[in-house]
């Protein structure tokens, strides 16, 4: 394998260089943050079923993240990957419950069938992708857009940058958890191991006040 002969110095001006990058996508993102996001924090605020998440490649990376910080905030939220659901899991998907597919392109088969199945079945259907027109923001009831651009991307093709917009999300955790009353003090509950609940004085005893 021949690898580029890059000198220490121009090595790390270079990854300072993409990280300054993705921040500014990211800034960008927050920029872009409309109308639709407040529905869709209102919406959190106020469902009383499952939320599921899904994705492929990187962005279902991202979609596990999602409802990982979802459900340590207190809302029941599931990561399906998108083939899976098509072998059984999108029987799960009942009327009031809310399906977020996370695609930048809109144009993955397997997840825009899901989405598809998934409102039929009364599932409320999120999208977030770069682009209004695609298949998937037709098959959804209400479409997150977020354009990430070249800038933070590879080459300009690489999914860096996607995912970050993918991973802005996780200000609707914030914003659902603040909607909805969620108490810090519930973390060891959601996420009982790990430093999260030591932090605000929490234990990871699961008992209820009355010892069971």
């Amino acid at each position: 394998m021949v690898e580029p002969s890059i000198d220490g110095a121009a090595m790390l001006e270079q990854a300072r260089t993409f990280l300054r990058a993705e921040a500014r996508v990211v800034a960008a993102v927050a920029e872009q943050l409309d109308e639709a996001f407040v529905q869709l924090v209102r919406l959190f605020a106020r469902f009383t079923g499952r939320i599921f998440v899904t994705g492929a490649g990187p962005s279902g990376a991202m979609a596990d993240r999602l409802a990982l910080l979802l459900g340590t905030c207190g809302m029941p939220a599931f990561f399906i990957p998108g083939g899976d659901a098509l072998h059984g899991e999108s029987a799960l998907a009942t009327p009031g419950d809310i399906l977020i597919t996370l695609c930048k392109a809109g144009k993955s088969a397997d997840l825009n069938q899901y989405a598809g199945m998934a409102g039929r079945r009364g599932c409320t259907a999120i999208a977030r992708t770069a682009d209004p027109d695609t298949e998937l923001a037709s098959l959804s009831h209400l479409v997150i857009v977020t354009e990430s651009g070249a800038l933070g991307e590879e080459e300009g093709v690489l999914p860096f940058g996607s995912t970050l917009a993918d991973g802005a999300l996780g200000a609707l955790c914030l914003m659902a958890k603040r909607m909805r009353g969620f108490d810090l003090r519930q973390l060891p509950q959601t996420h009982p191991l790990g430093g999260a609940s030591e932090l605000v004085g929490g234990t990871t005893d699961m008992r209820n006040e009355d010892g069971r």
